[in-house]
């Protein structure tokens, strides 16, 4: 038997012609968007198509499946590879001291770079995002390679040379920068890439990300430290990041560039959303309903709504339409969850990133022995990671099992009711009292709870607002993370500072008392918000999140 298709006229465009069934229905791969060929031999193609037997189309269609796949493992692999390389900035804590001791910074100094590297990550997450979305994960690598690479050398350069302080705040805004473009041209790829089991699939490499200031600031212990000193050899530590994280920012360049890419197809000039993304209903692309509000559509809806046009005219008859990606942005700016969510991201990641950053002059604070910084740093890098995976796979355990299932936001209310502990132990003394026997149970606690909400928090961003959009949402709600941690971090400077009495460093409780009172008190803020863009916002509009 022989398989027969329709021919088509070479100059006709065969989605343009197509119903919205055929293409509702249509494979992903049928879909993929082809380079432009000559008409003479796109008809040949069509009678060798209409000639061949149905086993060689068969053939054909799982060979392409199984090339889908390999480039879905490069991508992950690249993802992978660049998250667990790229956060170099959170081993901030091992050598700021030396800033103070050597360079003669003072803590406001100090805590103005970390403020810096903050801000280069942050702040420029909306251009960041909106870059992953328009121009690939790739593009982002390579200028991540480069931003490395010069920030690196500069930072060692002033560092051995004594340079003016400008140049180290110059050196450290790259660094953030370039920690923007490897992270988000990851866990965008991810996104992209990975549909179902969302959790997971932004739980690993959001994971890896974690691990990367365990095994660096073990590197820095093993290589890079002074066995007499004790002290870190700052100039050598940034020489290998500069060349390390170079070369890992172009061969995931290559990786991205060699790897999977959603299709995206366009009928009569005008771009629809990736048939992938159209098809599954469950945990993508948002619809609008008959309210102007974010809704769930039911699934009989779904076969005449693949095919529509995002930016076509609405069936008067439908009450729910796809979106395009100004109307995607528009409503994600008009939804008051949004800036629900933007508060609370505010309120804990701000002092997790706070507690990170300071670590080191917060051990300085007690009494001796101090506790090992390096240690520490690891313990919060291994809890913060392992919380990661764990947080995303009982998110999606729990939303996805048969039966009586349950949200996502139960597992980030307790998470965040985890940094409340730990942030409210600091401020009432549990530190001097126990003597810092007890910090490693602050680095636990903080570190899980800070980790977890980097998990939970991007996928309950694809998940109410979509995938296809999910660069440009999550970087600007990444925005409000940097500028809790520019607050919080400026409180802590401010108060340490005013309790040195003159002197570079500070002891006691006093030195920290204030701050943490008030970083535990914006967790307890943050649970009453979770709560409410939950149960206020989201179940009642009838999104299972």
């Amino acid at each position: 038997m022989v398989a027969t298709v329709p021919l088509v006229r070479p100059d006709e465009d065969p989605l343009a012609t197509a119903t919205e069934g055929q293409i509702a229905l249509a494979s992903p791969l049928e879909q993929s968007v082809k380079p432009p060929v000559d008409n003479d031999q796109r008809a040949d193609e069509i009678h060798l198509v209409e000639d061949a037997p149905l086993e060689h189309h068969m053939d054909y269609r799982g060979l392409a499946a199984r090339r889908v796949k390999v480039k879905k493992i490069i991508t992950y692999a690249s993802a992978l590879l660049s998250c667990i390389c790229a956060g170099s900035i959170m081993i901030f804590a091992l050598y700021a001291p030396q800033f103070q001791t050597y360079m003669g910074y003072s803590q406001v100094q100090v805590n103005l770079l970390s403020i810096l590297g903050e801000a280069g990550m942050y702040l420029t997450t909306p251009i960041v995002g909106i870059s992953a979305d328009l121009y690939g994960s790739a593009i982002l690598s390579f200028i991540a390679a480069i931003l490395f690479g010069v920030a690196y050398s500069l930072a060692a350069w002033t560092y051995a040379a004594h340079l003016p302080y400008f140049a180290m705040m110059i050196s450290f805004l790259l660094i953030g920068g370039g920690t923007a473009c490897m992270y988000f041209g990851s866990i965008t790829a991810c996104a992209k890439t990975f549909t179902s089991n969302r959790g997971l699939a932004l739980g690993l490499p959001i994971t890896a990300y974690g691990l990367s200031s365990l095994w660096q600031s073990q590197i820095a212990a093993l290589f890079f430290t002074d066995k007499q000193s004790g002290e870190v050899r700052v100039p050598s530590l940034f020489t290998f990041f500069a060349i390390f994280l170079t070369t890992i920012g172009f061969i995931a360049a290559v990786g991205y560039h060699f790897g999977y890419r959603p299709d995206v197809e366009f009928v009569a000039g005008k771009k629809l959303q990736p048939l992938s993304v159209r098809l599954e209903m469950d945990e993508q692309t948002p619809f609008l309903d008959d309210q102007g509000g974010f809704g769930v559509p039911s699934s009989n809806r779904a076969s005449g709504l693949a095919a529509e046009e995002i930016d076509g005219d609405d069936d008067e008859d439908s009450k729910t339409t796809l979106l395009t990606r100004r109307q995607m942005i528009l409503a994600f700016a008009s939804d008051w969850t949004a800036w629900g969510v933007a508060l609370a991201l505010f309120a804990t990641i701000g002092p997790g990133e706070m507690f990170l950053n300071n670590m080191g002059s917060l051990i300085r604070s007690l009494s001796e022995p101090y506790p090992s910084a390096a240690t520490n740093v690891s313990i919060i890098s291994f809890s913060s990671a392992s919380m990661r995976i764990i947080a995303g796979v009982i998110s999606d355990h729990f939303a996805s099992k048969t039966g009586q299932r349950y949200s996502r936001m139960l597992v980030m209310l307790f998470f965040t009711a985890l940094l409340v502990f730990g942030h409210f132990f600091v401020g009432l003394g549990g530190l001097q009292i126990s003597s810092g026997r007890w910090f490693w149970t602050i680095s636990a606690s903080l570190g899980a709870g800070y980790g977890a909400i980097f998990t939970l928090a991007p996928t309950v961003v694809s998940l109410v607002w979509g995938a296809e959009q999910f660069g440009t949402n999550w970087g600007v709600l990444f925005i409000f993370p940097a500028v809790g941690s520019i607050v919080y971090e400026l409180i802590y400077a401010t108060i340490y500072d005013y309790h040195t009495h003159g002197e570079l460093l500070c002891y006691g409780l006093s030195c920290y008392q204030a701050t943490f009172i008030i970083t535990g008190t914006s967790c307890v803020l943050a649970v009453i918000v979770w709560a409410c863009v939950w149960r206020l916002g989201w179940q009642r509009r009838g999104l299972f999140i």
